[in-house]
């Protein structure tokens, strides 16, 4: 099994598509860890021309003051139009409208909003008599704080984070590389090779051994991910990390494992079925489909991961690699909860191997033709191991 293993590993992992998309992935996972925090950390401070006409005047010294990302440079102007469609200017202010010359600067606007609000409400308190002081105890923020009765956190996007990677990690990766497996089985059936392979190994070897190759592929990739995540959550300064996303990276690499090697297998005997590539992108929709549906039910019930339809999915086979890792990310679940799933998982990827396997012998050598499930199902006793 493992000469079989060391063949796929030797064909697949060396050939430029592996190559190139691990490099991809690899940069794209760096990237995604790393330049948020560089633009986090970035002071850079934009200068922006204001021009104040009529009334837009008075707000010259409030307007002039700034913020942390904004230098304004106040110009009085009579009409500020031509200015404007020259871009000498960003915007014109008349006491009544801002104008801009086409799409409004979301970060200027809001900040030229807010101080005009302000300047305004200053001067009606004036009016009124009413002290700095006295104004500012009226518009002081309250300090509302938040409880959860089930004791979660606040840290929704950091959680929504890791159990968007997790997820879609986990559904691309097993996707793709039991296409691999599905499309290697095909290739060797209709160029004959198979026929010798199997006179020196047994069916169910063979498909180990091919499983078990293309998924150290599959697992370098995933590790890269699950590397990348790490390095985002411990670059979360100032962020208390739940102790519920950090455990999500373990569990991720074991239903990796245990969701390939269920999947996988699946993808094999489907290949076995068929002898066209043609053939094979149809055929394997019962067996993408479960995956497929996995991934939907994590993406329409991000905001409610304890949901009904999450926890069932979180222990059925088909759809657990995906939905259990994005459930234990998004929410505290029971560790009795974890153990069950897994070990519901890693049954089933025994059973599934040993089906797969009885498809694989019965339909490897039939070429030529597509067996159908049908087909397989009246003469399964046939393809006994």
């Amino acid at each position: 099994m493992w000469l079989i293993a060391q063949r796929e590993l030797q064909t697949r992992g060396r050939s430029k598509g592996f190559l190139v998309s691990t490099g991809v992935l690899f940069l794209c996972v760096a990237l995604a860890a790393v330049v948020p925090s560089l633009l986090g950390n970035s002071e850079r401070i934009r200068t922006v021309h204001i021009g104040l006409s009529g009334s837009g005047q008075d707000f010259e010294q409030a307007i002039g003051v700034g913020n942390e990302t904004l230098e304004p440079k106040v110009v009085r102007v009579k009409g500020g139009l031509a200015e404007l469609e020259a871009e000498q200017l960003d915007v014109v202010f008349d006491g009544r409208q801002l104008t801009w010359k086409a799409l409004p600067d979301f970060t200027l606007d809001e900040y030229l909003r807010g101080v005009i609000q302000q300047k305004i409400v200053a001067d009606r308190a004036a009016a009124l008599d009413l002290s700095s002081t006295e104004l500012e105890a009226i518009f002081q923020k309250p300090n509302i704080q938040e409880v959860r009765l089930d004791g979660g956190d606040d840290e929704f996007g950091l959680r929504f984070a890791t159990a968007g990677v997790s997820g879609l990690a986990t559904f691309l990766l097993i996707q793709i590389w039991g296409a691999f497996v599905m499309m290697g089985v095909v290739e060797e059936k209709s160029s004959k090779v198979v026929e010798v392979l199997l006179s020196h190994v047994r069916p169910s070897t063979l498909l180990s051994g091919k499983v078990l190759g293309l998924g150290l592929l599959a697992v370098a990739q995933m590790a890269i991910v699950i590397a990348g995540v790490a390095a985002g959550l411990a670059a979360s300064s100032g962020i208390d990390v739940p102790a519920g996303v950090w455990s999500t990276i373990p569990l991720l690499a074991v239903t990796f494992l245990l969701g390939f090697g269920f999947y996988a297998t699946a993808f094999a005997a489907v290949g076995a079925m068929v002898s066209r590539q043609e053939d094979a992108q149809s055929a394997q929709l019962p067996v993408l489909f479960p995956l497929m549906l996995g991934y939907f039910i994590a993406s329409f019930n991000i905001g409610s991961p304890d949901s009904p339809l999450v926890v069932l999915g979180s222990f059925l086979p088909f759809t657990s690699p995906v939905l259990l890792p994005f459930r234990t990310a998004m929410t505290d679940v029971p560790l009795w909860e974890i153990l069950v799933s897994l070990g519901i998982l890693g049954a089933s990827s025994v059973v599934m191997l040993r089906v797969a396997a009885r498809i694989y012998r019965y339909s490897l050598l039939r070429s030529g033709v597509r067996v159908t499930w049908r087909e397989w199902w009246r003469n399964r006793n046939e393809a006994s191991l």
